[in-house]
């Protein structure tokens, strides 16, 4: 038989002797998952035990993770809000915020929408800056935004139970939506309500639904949300659980958008007579490529033009307020604040202030920033432009080329009577006799015949206008 050396025989009397005079170093080992998305499992506060209680975790925009956690708790029937940070470690422990009062019951959840993480390829949560808190008193459920009592909204009535979840809404159609949901209990029978999108992107609370499915004597429930886009409403009754889940809606579909991406290889400039300046700045140029079009030309190929011109006329005044610019083939794209500007008019003085297309009628239509006189000729010079094309050549998108138009003078007609006559009648008239014969004896009566030579009428202008 071996005996035990001395060495071994002081190390277990050492061992046995720091047991008996309680004297051996304690450890405390806390083991937790090194994710940021995990909270510790450890207690809120330790001077009174919260009967209930929820935790909402806020990720808001421009947040690349979960930034805060918030908890609301029931202490006594007393309901207070608690905050801590993220990562949840050992450094960042519960904060008290405030007291939200008495409550039987209370849950505490966020509003968002939800975003496609392209790194991790799953969905997240995008959460507004605050959640919203539900809470019951006296058998009525509420709801308002944190700490705003004044927009405290009483959703139902002879509540015992409730439970908070957000729901699936896609980023599709974004009226697809499950909502904000508040599950609750009355009679032992499940109902619940949702904040959901509208078709108009409001936000309203929908009317109360029962999930019949649950049937009546449940004594708890849970909301809660499965990775295949359902809700479902868990439930105890009578040592059974029960679950109801609704249909499936795809936050994006279920699929990853597809993108395409286009780089420019082997750019060739070509710069002719070049100037060298020593200046005291660099210079750089730049361009886009908003607009690019690539022409395949062939002779003898039938352009856009101008059919004609039309005048937008005023009933009264004999002037126009614009112009109508038929064209012989149809446009296509959009008409910003740059075409007008660059549109010119060879009337002094007047611009073109707004522009559209009519494709029912195939025209330009411009607008003038003042009346113009219909009897002036004007011409309408109209600039290239590239957001406006049409279809040459099969389906080549043609850029819209310079073009120019004459809208031509008109007159004015004034209708007066024909063959008109005048009545001349001699007021007062002398009369002249040269040579007098005198005869031997005297006659009585004499007679003088005069013959008017030359006259002359001349009418006074009393108008500008033709006769």
């Amino acid at each position: 038989m071996r005996s035990i050396p001395a060495a071994l025989k002081e190390k277990l009397a050492n061992r046995f002797k720091v047991e008996n005079t309680d004297s051996m170093a304690k450890l405390r080992v806390v083991a937790t998952q090194t994710s940021v998305n995990s909270l510790l499992s450890e207690p809120i506060h330790e001077d009174i035990a919260p009967a209930f209680g929820d935790v909402a975790v806020r990720q808001t925009a421009g947040e690349s993770d979960l930034s805060l956690a918030y908890a609301i708790c029931l202490d006594d029937g007393i309901a207070k809000i608690y905050k801590r940070k993220f990562p949840a470690g050992l450094e960042y422990p519960w904060e008290y915020q405030w007291t939200l009062g008495a409550a039987t019951d209370v849950a505490i959840e966020f509003n968002g929408v939800w975003k496609m993480n392209a790194a991790k390829e799953w969905y997240y949560l995008q959460t507004e800056e605050y959640p919203y808190i539900f809470y019951v008193r006296n058998g009525n459920l509420y709801v308002q935004v944190w700490h705003n009592n004044d927009n405290a909204t009483l959703l139902a009535t002879d509540v015992t139970q409730i439970s908070a979840c957000k729901g699936w809404q896609s980023s599709v159609e974004q009226d697809l939506d499950q909502g904000l949901i508040i599950g609750y209990l009355k009679s032992g029978s499940v109902y619940y309500r949702a904040l959901c999108c509208q078709d108009n992107g409001s936000y309203v609370w929908e009317a109360e639904h029962e999930v019949s499915a649950l049937g009546t004597g449940n004594t708890t429930l849970s909301v809660i949300r499965t990775n295949d886009f359902r809700i479902g409403f868990l439930t105890q009754n009578s040592g059974r659980m029960l679950l109801a889940l609704t249909h499936r809606n795809y936050a994006g579909m279920s699929v990853r958008p597809e993108t395409v991406h286009i780089n420019a290889s082997n750019v060739r400039m070509w710069i002719s007579d070049i100037t060298e300046l020593d200046t005291l700045n660099k210079e750089y140029a730049s361009g886009n490529v908003a607009y690019p079009y690539v022409l395949l030309d062939e002779p003898d190929t039938e352009e856009i033009s101008v059919a004609s011109v039309e005048k937008l006329n005023r009933e009264t005044g004999f002037v126009c307020y614009g112009f109508k610019i038929h064209l012989t083939k149809p446009l296509n794209g959009s008409i910003d604040e740059g075409f007008p500007v660059k549109c010119a008019l060879s009337v002094s003085g007047v611009t073109v202030a707004s522009a559209s297309y009519d494709s029912e009628e195939q025209v330009l239509v411009l607008y003038t920033s003042s009346d113009i006189r219909r009897t002036v000729a004007v011409t309408i010079t109209m600039p290239e432009y590239r957001s406006l094309w049409y279809y040459k050549l099969g389906l080549q998108r043609w850029f819209l080329p310079a073009l120019s138009a004459v809208a031509a003078a008109e007159t004015m007609d004034y209708f007066t009577y024909e063959n008109e006559t005048a009545a001349i009648s001699t007021i007062s008239a002398g009369v002249w006799i040269d040579e007098a014969v005198f005869a031997e004896y005297f006659q009585p009566a004499h007679t003088a015949a005069i013959t008017v030579v030359a006259s002359s009428v001349s009418l006074q202008p009393v108008s500008t206008l033709p006769i």
